[in-house]
């Protein structure tokens, strides 16, 4: 009779072995890359007044209705040398390769996961910065709440294995604030009470339920934009001035174009084409800064230290790049020296 017992428990952890697997394959933990973006679902625990929440998920949500909320995430630096100005959280580039991941992991998530995002992308001089957030639907309002926000990557950071395809495991709900950003809620947007990192968002603002705005989106497509229209104002121009026609006004707007034409330097012509391009209003000062870094990286590769200090003194004294640009160049030059 022992003997009996004994041989079924074998049997009896089988099942129970088999019970547990079957109840693990239902519990979906997708990780979704690109390059430097990372969509995954993570098992947080999320309170609100004490209780915690349950997410309604899965949930299906209109690939538009995301691109437009993440395109209204706004955010204030803290601190003496803080901007005036509120900023974006996230660039055109990153929302356009984050929304197909985030609206696939909200359609598959369960009740207990949160979709986690870090992204990364290009905005300052010689590193890029991280988002990190969670997203989620609580009485059908989308939630995110961010622990970080533009925070500072080196270089061997970003291109480390490690930096690149893992997402840290941190819970932002744990947090209230940071020392050195608050969100800065907008249209059908409002914070949790007693956090400066969490928005609750209304997705019903007709501000969400719009199509897309068709626009040019990435910068060099903007740029591309903007040149096109200053090509066609410089020809119509000299159209004018060959028929003996007054155009001082016009010939006062075309003179950055004529001293691109005779500088020297490409950075420098380029560069005085896109702040040409910011004053008009047809990229941003964001893009311009976006482009800038871009070109003091990869345009002085053949230039020789010299040259290359000459080049930047050159830059900040036509206001092409600021004090702090020149600064962290000079200095970046000179270690290297």
């Amino acid at each position: 009779m022992k003997y009996l017992r004994w041989k079924k428990i074998p049997l009896v952890i089988g099942i129970a072995c088999l019970i547990c697997c079957n109840a693990l394959c239902g519990v979906r933990a997708e990780t979704y890359k690109e390059g430097m973006i990372v969509v995954k679902h993570e098992s947080f625990t999320v309170k609100s007044d004490g209780e915690r929440i349950r997410f309604n998920h899965p949930y299906d949500i209109p690939g538009n209705v995301i691109t437009n909320v993440l395109s209204y995430v706004y955010y204030e630096e803290k601190g003496l040398l803080k901007k005036k100005d509120t900023m974006r959280v996230f660039q055109d580039d990153e929302i356009r390769k984050l929304v197909p991941f985030v609206v696939q992991a909200l359609s598959v998530a369960t009740p207990t996961q949160v979709v986690a995002i870090s992204s990364y992308s290009e905005r300052v001089l010689l590193s890029d910065q991280q988002n990190y957030c969670i997203l989620f639907i609580a009485d059908k309002k989308l939630n995110i709440v961010f622990s970080r926000i533009h925070t500072f990557q080196t270089y061997n950071d970003t291109m480390s294995e490690k930096k690149k395809f893992t997402v840290v495991s941190e819970n932002p709900a744990a947090i209230t604030q940071s020392r050195f950003w608050k969100l800065a809620s907008s249209m059908g947007q409002r914070l949790e009470p007693d956090h400066e990192n969490w928005l609750v968002i209304d997705l019903t603002s007709d501000a969400y339920q719009q199509p897309i705005t068709k626009r040019v989106g990435t910068v060099e497509e903007k740029i591309e934009k903007g040149t096109a229209d200053l090509d066609s104002r410089i020809k119509k121009l000299e159209e004018k001035m060959s028929g003996h026609v007054d155009t001082s006004k016009e010939t006062q707007a075309a003179v950055p174009s004529e001293k691109i034409a005779k500088s020297d330097s490409k950075i420098k012509s380029k560069l005085l084409i896109l702040r040409e391009l910011t004053t008009e209003a047809i990229i941003s000062e964001e893009d311009y800064n976006y482009k800038k870094a871009k070109l003091l990286r990869e345009g002085m590769g053949d230039l020789g230290v010299k040259e290359q200090l000459r080049e930047i003194k050159d830059l900040k004294l036509e206001g092409l790049i600021t004090e702090d640009d020149y600064s962290e160049i000079k200095k970046m030059l000179l270690d290297n020296f």
